[in-house]
């Protein structure tokens, strides 16, 4: 039986929420440490044609988000993503649903606690002096922020606004200063498309997940009850924010760093400190490397500790676990134990870890939420708001997901070019 529920957009009777809020829910969502991937991985096709394909991803991204609004607009407040997709697409559709969100959120902590403890390792050598070993690092990394989140969503809430800040404060400080030197020689260098275009496919899973909201559209749907035309406004004034970051981050790097540098960079695992080493390297900007040191620490802490509060949460309903203090340690040593025991036996994983996250994104984000659509427009429900451009439109995002998929298993496969 059908969970659709005879819904509209509710009378209008109180003030809408704001654009601007949705907008960051969106943006912030979206914006993370993963984004110390997009460089790494668009260093083969380069600046220019990573510029065309960061736009077709971030149209995709967009427009799969309208559809699953569409279909959110037809069920009960706090109907979840899983829920829909349970109704649409029956018990394999839920099963995609939860199975890629945890799967997806797994191996992210993984990329986190590796990604996190090449940067501590760097800073305890750098401001301390100390040699500190990267797995020594990952478990430093994991054991502490795990501890954080465990203590619950308050400490995590007070904690991720000053990191907020300090993120704010060091990314637009250092990208500022890198892309006032950022010379075009080095943006654009003489490449053909034939030396470059091999490389984009690899990008494309990493650049289409980079813009991985989509957990958040059925709470927008009911934050703004169910105007989806508002709903559509804040997410693409969210989305738009994040491609704008994106490219200004692309610009600040490859600005800076020369094309074949990267192929060291690759060749040592593309691990965060790795890149941030590169460019203090490449540039003799004052101050910069500790800027990014510091956005790095930042940046990968707070993504940490946001993945791993709804990981946390997710790991108790699946074992009916309560929130006393013996059920939230469980809760934590299954949360946090693969992933640092995993980062401290393969510390140098955080780029091929993105990597197999971006395959289960891929079908959060551009497979599912179409597929959805489409069964409630087949099914002849109809709702107050309907994605533009018709079904050509919807089945163009559905094929530019399964190509990600594809491209994804492919590449495990060890079957794609890979730069450097």
């Amino acid at each position: 039986m059908s969970d659709v529920a005879a819904v509209s957009a509710a009378p209008q009777t109180a003030r809408q929420p704001g654009i601007l809020g949705g907008a960051m829910i969106v943006a912030g969502t979206s914006i993370g440490a993963g984004m110390f991937a997009l460089p790494v991985y668009s260093a083969g096709m380069w600046f220019g044609l990573s510029m065309v394909l960061m736009v077709v991803s971030w149209f995709c991204a967009y427009s799969s988000s309208l559809y699953l609004a569409e279909a959110s607009q037809h069920y009960r407040d706090g109907a979840s993503y899983s829920t829909i997709a349970e109704d649409t697409l029956g018990k394999l559709g839920k099963l995609f649903a939860t199975g890629t969100v945890a799967f997806v959120c797994f191996i992210l902590l993984y990329a986190y606690i590796s990604g996190g403890s090449s940067v501590v390792s760097k800073t305890a050598a750098s401001a301390l002096g100390m040699e500190l070993s990267q797995s020594s690092s990952a478990i430093l990394f994991g054991v502490v922020f795990g501890a954080v989140v465990l203590m619950g969503s308050r400490a995590v809430d007070r904690i991720s606004i000053v990191m907020l800040g300090g993120m704010v404060l060091t990314f637009f400080g250092s990208t500022a200063m890198l892309a006032g030197n950022a010379e075009p020689a080095l943006l654009f260098p003489d490449l053909s498309l034939a030396e470059t275009t091999p490389y984009l496919w690899l990008a494309i899973p990493v650049m289409v997940t980079s813009f991985g909201f989509h957990g958040t559209v059925p709470s927008l749907v009911k934050h703004y009850r169910k105007d989806v035309g508002r709903v559509r406004t804040a997410i693409l004034a969210g989305t738009v924010l994040t491609m704008v970051v994106y490219l200004f981050w692309q610009l600040a790097i490859m600005g800076n760093v020369p094309r074949e540098q990267f192929g060291e960079v690759i060749a040592q695992g593309g691990n965060v400190a790795t890149l941030i080493a590169a460019v203090g390297q490449s540039t003799d900007v004052s101050g910069v490397e500790a800027a990014l040191i510091i956005f790095g620490n930042l940046a990968l802490a707070s993504s940490f500790l946001g993945v791993a509060l709804g990981l946390v949460d997710l790991v108790k309903d699946w074992f009916k676990l309560d929130d006393s203090l013996k059920s939230t340690l469980l809760a934590g040593l299954l949360t946090f134990l693969p992933p640092i025991v995993l980062g401290a036996m393969l510390p140098h994983g955080f780029i091929k870890a993105i990597g197999f996250a971006a395959l289960a994104a891929s079908i959060f984000v551009l497979v599912l939420p179409p597929l959805m659509a489409l069964v409630l427009r087949r099914r002849g429900v109809s709702g107050d708001f309907q994605t533009r451009g018709g079904n050509l439109r919807l089945k163009l995002v559905l094929g530019f997901g399964l190509l990600a998929v594809a491209v994804e298993v492919v590449n495990q496969f060890g079957a794609l070019p890979k730069f450097g």
